[in-house]
């Protein structure tokens, strides 16, 4: 991938924003069933529709007033599996149907990235258990096993009991994400996204993500995990490009990363990934060099991936990588000078049908539909 200019990053947006258009104008990318008129309550916002193509369908506790919708899209990883299931943060009235998503797909780990209540507004409706303070949910029992707290993201551990059945999930969630921000710095998301995958294991099972719309800071996490994939199972193509990356992501998620300023920090995340991984890479062949150590054995790690899970993690959470990574297949992969902030907050609208708009990036500046505060002109850099 050559060295990305300032000046081409500024035009990303609009590319996505065209490409977007596209996919909609053809129908790739289609929200009838989010737009049933019985659906749309489930809906947190009314403008971010799933597509048909990629909703996830619950079939598990099909009674009476139990449908198969929830408003959830499963995100497929470097090996096609379903890796993610990027959804809207929970209402008072789709509870059920989170914990219902969370038991039939066996969710070992949930991540959250934003706050029940943020800019005096509620975001996402307590869906865990507090201490000494169970939660009944329909036919499930959420109980709070034990939490814990650094300056930036909360862990839980919860008991989550059906039919006589227990099994344990954790939640990471990001405490200090600002809505339609970015982190000050990614350490603490990447060590976040790092740990969910400790915790996962090697098992099958998507991870759960979710913000309050299940759409931009998702986004920027399920695009981390992505990568992250590639470069720990080496699979990074010579041609590799973010741009694409996240179109990827758009046609399985509406509006995954959804701000500029969201681009901007992604893109720098990546690159610090990049970097981290060639570092690690360096000590390695040093210490092969030093220890005389046989490569093949090596090779033969990358096989095993519950052998790569139980790599060590070095401080900041970054994978270290133990199996040689030359530097040749590797793309040139450089980080704009500028890397100023961008005004945030501009939102766009992303649904299909009656609703208006495309999917670029802050494509709406006017009043939003859904229950969010109307964002503000932001001036392109």
């Amino acid at each position: 991938m050559p060295p990305t200019s300032q000046t081409t990053l500024n035009r990303i947006p609009a590319d996505i924003q065209a490409r977007s258009a596209a996919w909609k104008a053809d129908g790739m990318c289609s929200t009838k069933a989010g737009s049933r008129p019985e659906n749309m309550k489930k809906n947190r916002y009314k403008d971010v529709l799933p597509y048909d193509q990629t909703r996830v369908i619950l079939s598990l506790l099909q009674e009476e007033g139990h449908s198969d919708y929830i408003n959830g899209n499963f995100i497929r990883g470097v090996d096609g599996s379903l890796a993610d299931i990027a959804t809207q943060g929970p209402l008072p009235h789709t509870l059920l149907d989170f914990w219902r998503l969370v038991w039939e797909f066996g969710v070992k780990v949930i991540l959250m990235a934003c706050r029940e209540i943020e800019n005096g507004r509620k975001r996402c409706e307590r869906y865990w258990a507090q201490e000494q303070e169970p939660v009944q949910t329909g036919v499930f029992c959420i109980t709070l096993i034990k939490k814990w707290l650094n300056e930036d993201i909360m862990l839980r551990t919860l008991k989550v009991t059906f039919q006589k059945e227990s099994r344990s999930v954790s939640q990471l969630q990001y405490m200090s994400w600002p809505n339609r921000g970015v982190p000050s710095s990614p350490d603490h998301m990447l060590a976040m996204v790092e740990e969910a995958r400790r915790l996962q294991g090697s098992g099958p099972e998507p991870l759960c993500v979710h913000c309050s719309a299940g759409c931009g800071r998702t986004g920027v996490l399920c695009t981390v995990d992505y990568v992250r994939q590639l470069l720990l199972t080496q699979m990074i193509p010579p041609d590799f490009s973010l741009f694409d990356v996240v179109l990827e992501m758009r046609k399985q998620r509406p509006a995954a990363v959804q701000t500029e300023e969201q681009y901007r920090f992604l893109y720098h995340t990546v690159a610090q990934m990049f970097c981290s991984t060639l570092q690690n890479a360096s000590l390695h062949y040093q210490n092969i060099k030093d220890n005389c150590a046989p490569l093949y054995k090596d090779a033969l790690l990358l096989q095993t991936p519950q052998a790569l899970l139980a790599i060590p993690r070095p401080p900041g959470g970054v994978l270290r990588y133990p199996a040689p990574f030359p530097h040749s297949s590797l793309p040139n992969f450089s980080v704009p000078a500028d890397q100023s902030p961008v005004a945030s907050g501009a939102y766009e609208d992303v649904a299909g049908g009656a609703q208006t708009g495309g999917l670029g990036f802050n494509l709406r500046v006017g009043r939003p539909k859904g229950p969010r505060d109307p964002p503000a002109e932001w001036t392109r850099v």
